[in-house]
């Protein structure tokens, strides 16, 4: 995982900078400046005295940004990596020693960029990085993404980002993503009211003893409710159903008897179970299916406002958008089996989306004959009609995503988290070689901290005589 702070520094906040390094040494381990200790040494010179500078450097947000200072620090178990860039646009001069950057004119400003590496998302260390830096600097800092201009324009043609469902909802699409729940309730919804005794022939011999827990699941988070029925004892047919036995009771009293003549109250009564609201809504659109994948996304890192939706009416299906760390991921949706002619029509959409990533999702499986177009279509070049050519963050061509599946609800987490962190890999070796350099040493910076030394030496001698 892969998360970004940054704040604005002025030249009081810049100074301190120092400052904040030297107390996130007393509880992390610094990685670049024991790099330079041990030369630094050998010339009686400070580590900083031996780093280059007036060098650009590649940053992860500006690939031409020149990293002014920085450190990586480590608990064994994750990296922080700090950097502070100039806050404002600097004009590069070439010289025989190398590039220098001549400062344009106005306030100065610098940029503070604070990213965590590591496999959990949450981190006392990263808590303790955050708060230090703040106290120290006396700034405020706040989440960073990137950003993705593709993404931004498919959100400016209508797109809407993924609601926040309420609890409810969540704990029914959460419910709904076990197989044999689903089908118990598509089967509820279909019927118009389903007898609990008929419920054992909608499912497999081998979840018959599951049925009672899992009916008490669903009316507990309000997918399905319980009616009573009267059925007739001579047609053997529904009668009428009400909310409750004592509706039933009291309808004698008014007259009301079964068709064949017998009181109400004197036919046969029985439980069934129909499909509320709640359940129905969670039902159409998948929308238990589209919950569960933005909830996914949100627990890497996305925040709603990067999480498009779109119905797509003809098929039946949703189509997820999602911007992971400014790679554009187009997610497929389909409750039913991915056939060839749902490869088709993916090729289509991704013509029109032209995302770094392609993925369908299924609640069944991926046909054979889909997953042989795709590939055909990649070696007989036919794909340049879906895939845009894309380039990578460092100006490089990268090649085209291949299309990622997902087959079953239970795989959803693990191919999601996945493809993030192919994503945030790439960040992190970004942002990491952006600070590397600050390690490295170069002639010229040899030759400063060499004639420090020997200044240093000399003035140690005076002082002596």
């Amino acid at each position: 995982m892969v998360r970004q702070f940054q704040a604005k520094l002025n030249e009081e906040n810049f100074n301190a900078f120092w400052a904040l390094k030297s107390r996130l040494s007393e509880r992390l381990q610094p990685l670049l400046r024991p790099a330079l200790q041990s030369p630094a040494s050998v010339l009686s010179a400070a580590p900083e005295d031996l780093r280059k500078s007036n060098v650009v450097r590649r940053s992860l947000s500006a690939p031409d940004t020149l990293v002014l200072d920085g450190e990586i620090f480590t608990d064994r178990r994750m990296l922080i990596v700090l950097t502070v860039t100039p806050g404002r646009q600097r004009k590069p001069t070439h010289s025989r020693l190398g590039t220098v950057v001549q400062e344009e004119e106005g306030q100065l400003s610098y940029q503070l960029r604070i990213v965590a590496i590591g496999q959990s998302w949450e981190s006392e260390t990263l808590t303790y990085v955050l708060s230090a830096t703040q106290e120290t600097l006396g700034i405020q800092l706040a989440p960073y993404w990137l950003s993705s201009e593709r993404f931004n324009d498919l959100r400016a043609e209508g797109r809407e980002p993924a609601p926040e469902p309420s609890r409810q909802e969540l704990r029914a699409a959460e419910l709904l993503q076990d197989r044999v729940a689903r089908t118990l309730t598509l089967a509820i919804k279909s019927s118009g009211g389903l007898l609990v005794r008929d419920l054992l022939k909608q499912v497999s011999a081998d979840a018959h003893d599951r049925i009672e827990g899992l009916t008490d699941n669903l009316k507990d988070t309000r997918i399905i409710e319980s009616e009573s029925v009267v059925v007739c004892t001579k047609a053997h047919g529904q009668i009428t159903r009400s909310p409750s036995r004592e509706v039933i009771n009291e309808l004698p009293e008014k007259g009301i008897k079964c068709a064949c003549g017998k009181p109400l109250n004197e036919e046969r009564m029985e439980e069934a179970l129909t499909i509320t609201e709640l359940g129905r809504s969670m039902l159409d659109k998948s929308r238990w299916l589209t919950i569960l994948l933005v909830e996914e996304l949100c627990a890497v890192g996305l925040t709603r406002d990067a999480v498009l939706l779109e119905y797509n009416p003809v098929e039946d299906g949703v189509n997820c958008i999602a911007n992971i760390s400014g790679e554009v991921t187009l997610f497929d949706l389909t409750e039913r089996e991915f056939t060839l002619g749902d490869a088709y029509s993916m090729g289509a959409k991704i013509g029109v989306v032209r995302p770094q990533h392609p993925v369908i999702v299924t609640t069944e499986r991926v046909g054979s004959d889909a997953k042989e177009h795709f590939v055909r279509a990649r070696l007989t070049g036919a794909a340049k009609e879906f895939y845009d050519p894309l380039m990578s963050r460092s100006g490089e061509p990268r090649e085209r995503g291949e299309i990622t599946y997902v087959e079953g609800v239970e795989n959803l987490h693990p191919v999601v988290e996945r493809v993030a962190s192919s994503i945030y890999e790439k960040d992190a070796i970004q942002c990491l070689n952006s600070v590397l350099s600050l390690a490295a040493f170069d002639g010229a910076s040899l030759l400063r901290a060499l004639e420090g030394g020997v200044n240093a030496e000399e003035s140690r001698s005076l002082n002596a005589a």
